[in-house]
């Protein structure tokens, strides 16, 4: 079974760099029908209507999970040493990082760059709409219905009902209801 998770994890980074999607929209849409099959395959657990769009780097597809409609924009980084969460009816655009790993900096006797890591999960609320170019850093989460602004970096917890952007992501407005 682990070699048929790999295999299938292989064959959707190779078809991930094929977007036939604007050019012939049929053979893209079957393309992207088997590149998201593929990624089941692989271990990740995607809901009904989820889609991640071509080239987007995923590290572990066992530790991927997305809720029902929600989508990664392309080019996107997914660097998930640990569980990465995405709720229902998510919107992530382009170019978006997340990293669930960090480096230990608690050794003065030992280089930083050597000390290791700590890799923490990293969860995204539902009814919620990521901005391109965001960076999500280990263990933060956002909760339910939160605007975050394009090139905003979230390193914390992120409260319900609000639009959040800058570096680091700070709250800026409430959402109306």
């Amino acid at each position: 079974m682990k070699i048929i998770k790999r295999i299938s994890f292989l064959s959707f980074a190779i078809l991930n760099l094929i977007n036939l999607h604007f050019k012939f929209r049929i053979i893209g849409n079957v393309l992207d029908s088997v590149r998201m099959t593929l990624l089941r395959f692989s271990g990740s657990k995607i809901g009904e209507n989820s889609y991640v769009h071509p080239n987007v780097m995923i590290l572990k597809p066992e530790n991927l999970n997305i809720g029902n409609n929600s989508s990664i924009g392309s080019n996107s980084e997914i660097f998930n040493y640990s569980k990465f969460y995405i709720g229902d009816n998510v919107d992530i655009g382009t170019q978006f990082y997340v990293n669930t790993n960090n480096h230990k900096i608690d050794n003065e006797k030992m280089f930083l760059a050597y000390q290791g890591g700590v890799s923490k999960e990293v969860e995204i609320g539902s009814d919620i709409w990521i901005g391109a170019r965001v960076t999500v850093l280990s263990n933060a989460k956002i909760e339910n219905r939160i605007v975050v602004g394009a090139g905003s970096v979230v390193t914390k917890h992120l409260e319900t009902g609000f639009i959040y952007c800058g570096v680091p992501a700070k709250k800026i407005k409430k959402l109306n209801k």
